[in-house]
């Protein structure tokens, strides 16, 4: 699922760095999301508490989905079809992204916070 840096207007700093830490997760791992455990490790919390009160805000947002009753029960809210990047577009991310040594969602991410283009 191809989710865009730009849908992530009213997060904030840990919120946006924990979701970008579960895409990238989920898109490494064959849709597997990660435990609270990596969660907290990936976005350097000392508690899972914390990494709780992250996730019901992604929740509030509209940004991802819980299931109730299964680990590691974590849903990405699909992306909007009015956002989907051409073809074109996609390749020259993923190649940028591919020289960079890292994921295309870590490369946008990172490329906007460096140049503070945050929505």
């Amino acid at each position: 699922m191809t989710r865009l840096p730009c849908e992530r207007g009213g997060l904030t700093l840990k919120q946006r760095q924990l979701l970008t830490f579960i895409e990238g997760y989920v898109a490494d791992s064959d849709g597997v999301s990660p435990s609270f455990d990596e969660m907290r490790q990936g976005v350097g919390l000392r508690s899972k508490n914390g990494i709780g009160r992250l996730l019901d805000a992604l929740v509030e947002r509209g940004h991802l989905h819980r299931l109730s009753r299964r680990s590691r029960a974590i849903v990405l809210a699909p992306t909007p079809a009015a956002l989907e990047l051409s073809a074109p577009m996609q390749a020259r991310i993923r190649n940028l992204a591919a020289r960079a040594g890292t994921t295309p969602h870590a490369f946008l991410s990172a490329v906007l916070d460096a140049h503070g283009d945050r929505p």
